[in-house]
């Protein structure tokens, strides 16, 4: 009987150990999944997929170990791999409204594109001022809200539209000649410029740039050339030979700050070779004395005793003048606005030295002084003096703008190289007269593009471009033409003629054919035009003809002579 009674106690205690208490119930978290991810019936892949849930879905969960959380769906309890459930917080509704549309303005002819990569297809190519719909995207680039759909544009190029209720405007004066800028970027055309102590209405874009306002209109400049009062332009004052001053000069362009760090406000900007007196403040900072006032410098920008002559430029090469019966005007300022001085002018065919290129116009000697020519009416090569059709040539992109990439090979180089062996191949078979809209590796507008050929007075255009997909296995050359231009007929002959003899040449790559395409240049063009891209720098096949100079050669000879055959049938 004991032993029985052993036996059942025994049994009992076995039973109440192997029992698991109910534990507490686990927090319930919201959460948002990060990938397509399955739901299971247990908590292991081995566990029956029940549903899959599409990344970045809303749940509530909660943890089960350090694997597996359990999900609830319908009321149902579940199992899902824990790495892939993000935890909201509680400020991600806000993050959410902070991410929300906002209204802008684009700053530059912009182009939209179908995924935020330069190579992205373009859908649309927006003009400066144009208001848009736009949401931050990453740190380069935007969402654009076009017509119901998503698209991607560069976000440097879109400002926050201003009103009177967010824009905090401040009276100022230029503590320096102040140059007024199109765009927040000191390359851009220079719109005016305003002597020191100008008195002006300004706010704040950013950090870096701020806007003024002249009437109606509006400019960028850069915050560090605005003070709060004037600024003394009377010279150093005479300095006594025990005042510790040093003589010296700005061996760069030197800011003068209110405090020892370069983050201070910036209260002058004195040009290179600038004569100073200054001493040093500890080792890394100096103070600047010009009258009775005081400021802050880099010590490394100064530098003990005279100022050399500023050193004076080398030539970087040789342009010729094209305005076949026409002449180029010499202007004082890289600028058609009116204060931008004719100062001279040159007949066609003239050989310029020039020292660079700025806004797009070439930097040249005039009388001795520094004077600028349009860069759209100069070439590399003498021009020709025959008579006929004017056949003008667009290389596309350029300068600031590379077009589409791979690697170390840029499409404006590519183009660049193309256009100058067409333009050869024309001049020396057939002594034809052909321009380009840029001879060199600067950037034009589209707008420019199509100013230029109606100013080179063209007979027709042809636009180069080397084309970009996001898969690899789009291939082959292509020319496109405008259906809505005013000389869709002939430009549909030109592309024609065009494609068919550079396929023939090309016969290694795909013939993708004539298309229609309302790009800008070919579509407001005031002449037949064509725009051909030269195959796809994103497929492996192509890329070998585009690194290829017998390749780039042939391509050359079978767009010269598809333009050639419309020469010859039109005039």
């Amino acid at each position: 009987m004991k032993m029985k009674l052993l036996k059942v106690a025994l049994i009992l205690t076995i039973l109440l150990f192997g029992m698991q208490l109910p534990s507490a119930e686990a927090a319930t978290y919201d959460g948002e999944t990060t990938v397509n991810l399955n739901i299971r019936t247990s908590p292991s892949l081995s566990g029956k997929v029940v549903k899959t849930l599409p990344k970045s879905t809303k749940v509530k969960y909660g943890t089960y170990n350090q694997s597996w959380h359990k999900v609830y769906v319908n009321n149902r309890t579940y199992y899902a791999s824990a790495q892939y459930i993000r935890k909201l917080s509680s400020t991600s509704s806000s993050l959410t409204t902070q991410a929300a549309t906002s209204t802008g303005v684009t700053t530059a002819n912009l182009n939209v594109r179908v995924t935020s990569h330069r190579s992205a297809k373009i859908v649309a190519t927006l003009k400066k001022g144009t208001e848009v719909k736009y949401a931050v995207h990453n740190s380069s680039w935007a969402k654009v809200y076009l017509n119901g759909k998503t698209y991607y544009a560069a976000k440097a190029y879109i400002a926050p539209k201003l009103t009177e209720s967010n824009v905090e405007r401040t009276n100022g004066y230029a503590n320096r000649e102040l140059k007024l800028f199109a765009e927040r970027n000191q390359r851009s055309a220079v719109k005016k410029i305003l002597p020191v102590n100008t008195a002006v209405v300004s706010s704040k874009y950013n950090s870096s740039w701020s806007i003024v306002y002249l009437g109606s209109e509006t400019y960028y400049t850069p915050t560090a050339w605005i003070s709060t009062s004037k600024t003394s332009t009377e010279p150093p004052t005479t300095t006594k030979p025990d005042d510790g001053l040093t003589q010296g000069y700005a061996n760069r362009t030197v800011n003068l700050f209110e405090k020892t760090h370069q983050s201070s406000e910036v209260l002058m900007v004195l040009p290179k070779y600038t004569a100073v007196s200054y001493k040093a403040y500890n080792s890394s900072w100096s103070t600047v004395h010009i009258g009775e006032k005081a400021y802050y410098t880099a010590s490394s920008w100064l530098t003990k005793g005279k100022a050399p002559a500023a050193p004076e430029d080398a030539p970087k090469g040789t342009v010729y003048i094209n305005t076949p019966g026409d002449v180029l005007n010499v202007r004082s300022k890289a600028s058609l606005d009116s204060d931008s001085d004719v100062v001279g002018q040159f007949n066609h065919g003239t050989a310029v030295l020039h020292y660079g290129t700025i806004n797009g116009f070439h930097k040249i000697k005039f009388n001795g002084q520094d004077a600028f020519i349009s860069s759209a009416f100069v070439m590399t090569s003498k021009p020709s003096t025959s008579t006929g059709a004017v056949i003008v040539l667009d290389p596309g992109h350029g300068g600031k703008d590379p077009g589409t990439v791979n690697g170390s090979l840029y499409e404006k180089t590519i183009v660049l190289d193309v256009t100058k062996r067409v333009e050869a191949y024309l001049r020396s078979k057939y002594d034809y007269n052909v321009r380009l809209t840029r001879s060199t590796d600067v950037y034009l507008t589209l707008d420019q593009r199509v100013a230029a050929a109606k100013s080179l007075r063209g007979d027709l255009f042809v636009s180069m471009h080397v084309n970009a997909a996001g898969s690899s296995s789009a291939k082959g050359v292509e020319t496109f033409y405008s259906s809505q231009s005013a000389h869709s007929a002939r430009s549909r002959v030109l592309a024609s003629n065009i494609q068919s003899n550079l396929a023939g040449k090309m016969s290694g790559m795909s013939n993708r054919g004539v298309k229609t395409a309302n790009y800008y240049v070919i579509t407001y063009n005031t002449m037949p035009s064509a725009l051909v891209e030269l195959g796809f720098i994103s497929s492996p096949t192509d890329l070998t003809y585009l690194r290829s100079n017998t390749s780039r050669q042939q391509m050359a000879e079978g767009v010269a002579e598809g333009i050639a055959k419309y020469v010859q049938t039109y005039y």
